[in-house]
């Protein structure tokens, strides 16, 4: 591909030789004929075609610095990473294939869809058009799987779980299994039955090794767009608003209510019937013990303002000194 192909993409221009490029290279592991991205100064002096690099990608506050290769800036790298690395590993269209050791009940399956080996389908489930099933799922009755997802291996999606469009769930991961409810009696925990379910809305992504327990009655709902990492519990009946983000290890108890654009940090956790209001940042390895009642960035355990938190850590860390202090006093 042409590095003017690349600045077209990316709505811009380029700046010296129209050099091929064959692959995309983060700047610590060079390939031959690559094209890398720089956002800081101090990777410039890594351009180094002896290296492999033929081209760059760098943010434009750089303009103006020495760049001894072929180059384009942009606005927003994050972005231009994405877009480029689409450009050269595009999503592979979906075969229309049914593993001969996949066993199917009465399912209703759009064309094309793939089905991997040794993949169980429950009764009554329906799978929409272009949607992949890895080897190894495992899918309850009553499933409905929508258009152009991708359920990757050893999934296993229990009963009557509702899944939208463009949904991504990775390896591992286990959506519908029993919320954690009991009954304490001085007899014993008795179990209650989780009668509800999950509905998991379109282009939400799911990591690997997660686990999204059905609700008691109601439902547990991811919202639309939502990326949850790898690791992740969702308790019965939380409800997860749009375009959330939650990092891998944290842990969001039953009942909780998460507003849209919501972010929380890795191994941070949420108590049962907890609201987090829209715009939220949770610090990682935060604790949110009760309600949050106006949006802002959190930190600690419990949780308070950030700027707080990162004060009161300066004071802690210099409490010898201050301690010292009181008692020359």
């Amino acid at each position: 591909m042409k590095l003017s192909e690349i600045a077209k993409k990316l709505n811009c221009d380029f700046n010296g030789e129209d050099v091929d490029i064959l692959n995309v290279a983060a700047i610590d592991f060079p390939k031959p004929q690559s094209i890398t991205f720089v956002g800081k100064e101090g990777y410039l002096r890594q351009l180094d075609s002896s290296k492999g690099f033929v081209a760059a990608i760098l943010d434009e506050k750089l303009k103006g610095k020495d760049v001894n290769l072929p180059h384009l800036f942009v606005k927003d790298l994050k972005q231009a990473i994405k877009i480029v690395i689409d450009l050269f590993y595009p999503d592979e269209e979906i075969e229309h294939e049914i593993s001969k050791t996949a066993v199917i009940g009465g399912v209703k399956i759009e064309k094309p869809v793939y089905i991997g080996d040794f993949t169980k389908i429950g009764d009554g489930t329906e799978i929409g058009c272009n949607t992949y099933i890895g080897d190894g799922v495992k899918i309850g009755n009553n499933v409905k799987i929508g258009k152009n997802c991708k359920i990757y291996s050893n999934v296993t999606i229990y009963s009557d779980v509702k899944i939208e469009d463009n949904v991504i769930i990775h390896s591992g991961t286990v959506i519908g299994s029993d919320g954690f409810g009991y009954v304490n009696t001085p007899s014993g925990h008795q179990k209650i039955k989780q009668v509800g379910s999950v509905i998991i809305e379109s282009h939400v992504e799911i990591g690997a090794n997660c686990t999204i327990d059905r609700g008691t009655l109601g439902d547990t709902i991811i919202g639309f767009g939502t990326k949850i990492d790898n690791l992740v519990q969702v308790g019965h009946n939380v409800k997860i608003g749009k375009h959330c983000i939650i990092v891998a290890q944290a842990g969001i108890a039953g009942s909780s209510e998460i507003g849209d654009f919501v972010i929380i940090g890795g191994q941070s956790g949420v108590a049962d019937h907890v609201k987090i209001p829209a715009g939220t940042i949770i610090a990682s390895r935060a604790g949110v013990p009760g309600n949050v009642k106006k949006p802002g960035v959190y930190s600690g355990s419990p949780i308070m303002d950030h700027k707080k938190w990162l004060k009161l850590n300066v004071i802690l860390k210099n409490i010898d000194k201050y301690l010292k202090n009181l008692e020359g006093e």
